[in-house]
């Protein structure tokens, strides 16, 4: 990858990369702005995923990002990324249930009082090393 085709933004997320054991997933850690998207919050519906063969939850996994919301006007954020972690608190562990509460309590407190909300996630690693544009 040449310098050229990475933004600052991706020089930052690049830095912090850290990998799974397995090294499949990469974890990113995001400050998103949450002040000029309005009643819109953070714009996202999460999907809770459990194992098929023993329904034990399995994590928190973005769904769809909202047009207007601050994940789609900050724009790192994807679909099918696991949030492992809301303004510091882990959601790992947690059932579904208790992981979607503690997104939900982040955005009505602390999470706006800051005017930003610190999300870490897990991303899958693409198998080709090919920076793609978004125009």
């Amino acid at each position: 990858m040449t310098p050229s085709l990475i933004s600052s933004s991706q020089k930052a997320e690049e830095e912090d990369l850290v990998l799974t054991p397995d090294g499949t997933r990469e974890f990113l850690t995001f400050e998103v702005p949450l002040n000029d998207s309005g009643s819109a919050g953070l714009g996202v519906s999460v999907k809770g995923n459990r194992s098929k063969e023993n329904h034990a939850d399995l994590g928190i996994f973005v769904k769809s990002i909202i047009n207007g919301g601050a994940a789609s006007k900050d724009g790192r954020l994807r679909v099918n990324d696991q949030l492992i972690a809301v303004n510091g608190e882990s959601l790992l562990g947690k059932t579904n249930q208790d992981a979607m509460e503690t997104l939900r309590r982040s955005m009505s407190t602390e999470g706006n009082k800051r005017g930003t909300i610190q999300l870490i996630v897990a991303r899958r690693i693409s198998k080709c090393n090919e920076v793609t544009e978004h125009r």
